[in-house]
């Protein structure tokens, strides 16, 4: 090894410049750390370590950082660099590599010691030494030698057990190599060694798409593919860029099924020569795609809505009292006796019911699985405490579980029915984790805004119910589909399931502008809003500002009363895009107020800066843009909130930068939850879904006019409570109704595998029916 060293002076005057450059270094990883660094000592060539003044950070590739464990052995070569920064008003002092070129290696002798030390639990440097002296020891090792094992002094039955299911094997090393050679991240070897073990390298060159799963982009995988002299004319390559197509589709549209054209033109355009007729064929021949009657879909895809379609039949065809003790009280189900709970409901109620909540009502009670939609002032909410009243009169005490997509959708929710309710998310991570809770094995679950949930929420769902739950859904299938693939709302109609349409408006005044222009958006008719007047005060409750300059949106904003209130729109880029106009407000709203730091590895103590290149200051709305499961933070993607205080200095035991309210729950903003924050004054249309506010500020930009559609307009216009102000071109309004629902575009195959279901289900139990 070779090591080159030019000094600088200035290095003695604490200023990070470089004064070391590496070549081919040997570095053992000490200690792992954040942001792809790690504490390494710097090895001789005998092992043993060469002393430093001050602490030595490796800061690795990006390729290589999954792979730089504790006790792993490394080739460096890069240039060092004094790094200082205060801590606690203390200097921190330490040397940083950032390392250019980087080699895996295979630790020995002393570095192997050292490696056993750091990833062995139960084996320090003492019993590490005495095993490196062993003879053979990978080979003892590898042949499970549990008696020459413990001959070694020290060495316990659990601690060789330890060592055997550690022990990194020679394939290990061999598919690291591998990967270096075909610059992919090392981190991968582990993985590929866990699943394919010693064949780990040929599965791979047999089938490259393998890659994709474990997060190689489709462009390095192709390349592997040319380097393997691999062609469209071998099977698992044309199914490859089938998947490959059929995946980038599902995301693109949020359909799970692509048809045989779409899929060939889309292949051709991808391998860049035309692809075979017959690519999707190949795909479902090598077990990676499944043909449906309108074209193909993902395995995983097709699984999902198959047991998705399964479990609902099932649910709705069980036989009243069965799969539960605890659902005797069905079997005293009739429709009469339903009737009779309602009524008495409705004596607490200040207005009578419609005759269509009324059969909404008793036929929800009445079927285990019922949907019910319905436009904002339609009831939905009434019907829900009345579902729930009569369930408490001929059902007391079963379970119910409460839900949406969106933590405010949720919390509106529980505020409405005064029962608890969770988001989805939150739901399932609870009752999937270690120390999860049973669920009762009869109970009720209302999924409310239910046309947010998509395929893969609805198949972890299932998968943790037991098998007597009564399921009700309620939603606006005129409001935006899932932001995931798939639809289950929409496609629950027309099917044996109960699906009722509300149309009679009960919440809002026939006179109120609001529910005016969202019915006619919602029925396909063009009535636009009144100009916005000079003031707000002199303005209808919905209108429309043709100035669409930044400077009128903040004059009306902070008219309405600034924070509290939201701006949705349809773009996160440009003018009137979120990132800018979260800015513009930001700054309208003061600037003046404490920021939220954090202790930066390199530079300290620094203001925290977003990714859209703005601070978090006290009294800030923010949005929760990435989920987070802690128990202590329970948010997920899509929760707006508030910073409520920001702290000097970290405090108490979790380093709490500062403290933030969302959803009525105040929560400690840590270095791990920062991350997961935007700013919150204005929200995409598709964030705001589920949620409501006094007044909400819906920006229509010419250059959004590719993707309004009446879904995301009629969404975006049922969020204010009072007011509502349309600000851009009036032309949108038109194109958006004209062009209808791009949701009802996707394609999926739910409903035809709940019909399929169906039927077989009737057909089994007319065949048990004649058994007995």
């Amino acid at each position: 090894m070779n090591v080159a060293h030019f000094f600088d002076p200035s290095a003695r005057s604490g200023i990070a410049t470089c004064n070391v450059t590496h070549v081919r270094q040997l570095v053992q990883v000490r200690k792992c750390r954040s942001w792809g660094c790690a504490t390494v000592d710097l090895v001789n060539l005998d092992g043993s370590i060469k002393k430093r003044d001050k602490t030595l950070v490796v800061k690795f590739p990006e390729y290589a950082r999954e792979a730089a464990t504790d006790g792993s052995l490394w080739e460096v070569s890069g240039n060092e660099y004094l790094n200082q920064f205060v801590v606690n008003g203390f200097l921190v002092s330490e040397y940083t590599i950032d390392a250019e070129n980087i080699k895996f290696l295979r630790p020995s002798g002393r570095m192997l010691s050292r490696w056993i030390s750091s990833n062995i639990r139960g084996i320090g440097s003492v019993i590490a030494n005495r095993l490196v002296r062993v003879n053979n020891l990978s080979a003892l090792i590898e042949n499970c030698d549990r008696d020459a094992l413990l001959d070694v002094a020290g060495m316990s039955s659990d601690r060789v057990q330890r060592l055997f299911e550690q022990w990194p094997d020679e394939s290990l090393y061999k598919t690291i190599e591998w990967l270096e050679g075909q610059q992919l991240p090392l981190g991968l070897g582990n993985k590929l060694v866990a699943i394919f073990g010693a064949e780990a390298i040929e599965k791979v060159k047999t089938h490259p798409f393998l890659l994709m799963a474990m997060g190689v982009s489709f462009e390095k995988t192709m390349q592997i593919v040319h380097e393997l002299n691999l062609s469209m004319s071998d099977n698992c390559v044309a199914a490859g860029v089938a998947l490959h197509v059929t995946v980038r589709f599902a995301a693109k549209t949020g359909s799970t099924v692509i048809d045989s054209k779409t899929l060939v033109n889309a292949c051709s355009h991808v391998i860049k020569s035309p692809a075979p007729e017959s690519v999707g064929d190949i795909g479902v021949e090598e077990g990676l795609l499944v043909k449906v009657k309108d074209g193909y879909q993902v395995y995983g895809k097709a699984l999902m809505e198959a047991a998705v379609a399964q479990f609902l039949v099932d649910a709705h065809m069980r036989p009243s009292g069965a799969n539960a003790l605890l659902a005797a009280w069905e079997k005293g189900l009739a429709r009469g006796r339903v009737a009779e709970a309602l009524t008495a409901h409705e004596s607490s109620l200040e207005f009578e019911l419609t005759g269509e909540q009324r059969e909404a009502v008793i036929s929800a009670v009445m079927a285990p699985v019922c949907c019910i939609s319905g436009g904002a002032g339609t009831g939905k909410t009434t019907i829900l405490n009345a579902i729930l009243g009569v369930f408490n009169v001929i059902a007391e005490g079963i379970p119910c579980y409460q839900m949406a997509v969106a933590g405010r959708a949720a919390q509106r929710m529980a505020e409405s029915t005064g029962r608890p309710a969770q988001t989805i998310a939150k739901f399932i991570v609870t009752h999937l984790r270690d120390k999860k809770s049973d669920l009762p094995p009869n109970i009720i679950l209302v999924i409310d805004e239910a046309s947010m949930v998509d395929l893969l929420s609805m198949y972890k769902l299932i998968g943790i119910l037991p098998s007597a739950t009564r399921i009700l859904f309620v939603g606006d299938a005129s409001q935006l589909p899932p932001v995931g693939d798939g639809l289950i709302f929409h496609a629950l109609s027309d099917t044996p399931f109960p699906f009722f349409k509300l149309t009679q408006v009960k919440r809002q005044s026939e006179l109120s502008g609001i529910h005016r222009f969202a019915t006619a958006i919602r029925e396909s008719e063009l009535e636009l809003p009144k100009r916005t007047q000079k003031s707000l005060l002199e303005s209808d409750d919905c209108s429309i500002e043709s100035n669409s300059s930044i400077n009128r949106l903040v004059e009306l904003w902070l008219e309405a009363g600034g924070i509290g209130n939201i701006v949705l729109s349809p773009i996160k880029k440009g003018e009137l895009g979120v990132d800018n106009i979260n800015a513009q407000l930001q700054r309208a709203a003061g600037l003046n107020r404490p920021a939220l730091y954090y202790r930066d590895e390199f530079r300290g103590w620094i203001s925290w800066i977003t990714s859209t290149g703005a601070q978090l200051l006290e009294g800030d709305p923010i949005l929760v843009v990435v989920n987070n499961y802690d128990e202590e933070a329970d948010i997920r993607n899509g929760d707006l909130g508030i910073i409520t205080e920001v702290f000097d200095m970290p405090k108490y035991e979790n380093g709490a930068l500062g403290v933030m309210e969302i959803n009525g729950v105040a929560i400690f903003v840590t270095s791990d939850i920062l991350v997961k924050l935007q700013l919150g004054y204005a929200v995409t249309i598709h964030k705001s879904q589920g949620s409501e506010w006094p007044t909400c500020f819906v920006m229509l930009p010419s250059e959004a006019s590719h993707m309004i559609d009446q879904t995301l307009l009629y969404t975006a216009v049922t969020r204010p409570i009072k007011r509502l102000v349309m600000i851009g071109d009036n032309c949108l309004i038109e194109q958006a109704i004209r062009r209808g629902s791009l949701a009802l575009e996707r394609k999926t195959y739910l409903r035809e595998r709940i019909l399929v279901a169906a039927i077989m289900g009737k057909e089994s139990g007319r065949a048990s029916m004649r058994a007995a």
